[in-house]
């Protein structure tokens, strides 16, 4: 059960909708034009929309608007930007190990970096306007994955040089999030409920049967089995045996939640519109909402900054979270 600090409803979650809605359902215009060929530095870019984060080695890697990549050495205390051969909005990003990484985003984008994100290249003509990656995961680095709107899915078994189409689901929903369990377990959430499951690393997929049909924005595998879904109106769901069978938590904190992570330390975060935090002490069985004082920016992901403290990203860019202690 949520314990919440706040009256249910103080946080409309329509409040942002437009916004967010935009960005993350990516219900794009036709007319569009493409992006332009090449990033440009931006002394603000760390302040600037920011929408995925992962660690490359010791290295966190941020990506965003306009292109934007960011490095930072020292736990997202200051950043370095790297040029990329794009100006699309940047939306997801991962890294098979500290040199191999890959980011996606709109205009059909696939870049790719063999030195730690210091350098990228295309792994597409970057102009494919009816084409919007959300997500894109790499479990080496020869095998991965791109998802996006409208049921858009892509494989690859060769670092992306070739990319392949799949269809694991029937449905031309849009894949918000890809993640992987310690077991190798891949977890795919869309919108209208969707949570696909994959065991064979992703060459077949099984629907889990969740009890709840609005937009999922990402699953958080923890330990033996357990796993985390979270999405619209402040959603939590558990399971605790891959997917199998499912529990909601009682959150009277309506927000759409959209990035989370398990620190080092084992406490549990769930983040995102309007600065709302969500912390579980006991491996996601029981959460907690915080609302910092100082904090009203929504958040798209967070991630384990590495001294103790979390890193968030979103329309601020990226910002240090110290926790509370209790």
């Amino acid at each position: 059960m949520i314990a919440s600090k706040t009256p249910a409803g103080s946080f409309p979650l329509f409040r942002m909708a437009a916004r967010w809605f935009a960005l993350l359902l990516v219900l794009l215009a036709a007319c569009r034009a493409p992006a332009a060929e090449s990033s440009e530095l931006a002394p603000l870019a760390p302040k600037s929309l920011l929408l995925a984060v992962t660690r490359a080695g010791d290295t966190l890697v941020a990506v965003g608007d306009r292109g934007h990549v960011l490095r930072s050495a020292d736990q997202g205390r200051t950043w370095t930007q790297s040029l990329t051969p794009t100006q699309a909005l940047l939306t997801g990003v991962s890294f098979a190990d500290a040199r191999h990484g890959w980011a996606v985003g709109h205009d059909g984008t696939i870049l790719a970096t063999t030195d730690g994100g210091l350098t990228w290249q295309h792994q597409d003509n970057g102009k494919d306007l009816e084409t919007v990656y959300l997500d894109v995961l790499f479990r080496d680095a020869q095998h991965g994955f791109a998802v996006g709107a409208y049921g858009k899915f892509m494989a690859t078994a060769d670092g992306g040089r070739t990319w392949t189409a799949a269809h694991p689901s029937a449905d031309e929903v849009h894949y918000n999030r890809l993640t992987a369990g310690a077991d190798g377990t891949l977890y795919l959430a869309g919108e209208g409920g969707l949570l696909l499951v994959s065991r064979d690393g992703g060459k077949q997929w099984t629907r889990s049967e969740v009890p709840y049909d609005g937009s999922f924005f990402g699953a958080l595998p923890l330990d033996d089995g357990r796993v985390l879904v979270y999405g619209l109106r402040g959603h939590i769901l558990r399971s605790d045996d891959r997917g199998a069978e499912w529990t909601e938590e009682n959150n009277p904190v309506q927000v759409l939640i959209l990035g989370g992570t398990r620190l080092a330390a084992g406490v549990v975060v769930l983040a995102g519109q309007g600065g709302n935090f969500f912390l579980s002490r006991d491996a996601g069985v029981t959460f907690t909402h915080w609302k910092p004082a100082d904090f009203g920016t929504s958040v798209a992901a967070v991630i384990d900054a590495g001294d103790g403290a979390l890193l968030t990203v979103g329309e601020a860019g990226a910002i240090r979270v110290s926790l509370p202690t209790q």
